[in-house]
């Protein structure tokens, strides 16, 4: 989960909302840290971070300018509580059916060049952010918590 190599798409103040999940830049390490919530935004760029509903009382203070946005990937699903089931293929690629808590919610799929996105009621999400926004704006209700991936 943890990358190395370069940074994702960076966010700005315009891009989130609170409840958005993001990853927060090292510079000192130079990688990713898990998935945080956003819990609060201020105008100066300052968000305030959380693992998990339960550390709401001891946030992460962060600027936005290391905050950035998690790219969609199987692996990120099922830290997240998704359960990957199925597959079909058609002209544009392999999909593999995604669901959360037995609701159907969209198709993971695998296109050219190895482009991954979520695709929900239509929409492709490439990243949580999106996916956030995408599902608040057609009404799916799923609380979205990061369990963490085994390897």
């Amino acid at each position: 989960m943890y990358k190395t190599d370069k940074r994702t798409k960076n966010l700005t103040l315009r891009d989130i909302h609170v409840g958005d999940w993001v990853q927060v830049w090292s510079e000192m390490t130079e990688r990713y840290s898990p998935p945080m919530k956003i819990i609060q935004i201020f105008d100066d760029g300052t968000i305030y971070l959380v693992a998990s509903d339960e550390e709401r009382l001891t946030p992460w203070v962060e600027d936005i300018k290391n905050a950035d946005a998690l790219p969609i990937d199987e692996d990120l699903l099922r830290g997240f509580g998704f359960d990957v089931r199925g597959k079909c293929t058609d002209t544009f690629g392999t999909y593999q059916s995604v669901y959360y808590q037995g609701d159907y919610l969209g198709q993971l799929r695998y296109a050219i060049n190895d482009k991954t996105y979520l695709c929900v009621c239509g929409f492709g999400c490439d990243y949580m952010d999106e996916l956030t926004k995408c599902m608040w704006r057609n009404h799916i209700d799923i609380k979205l918590e990061w369990k963490g991936v085994k390897k």
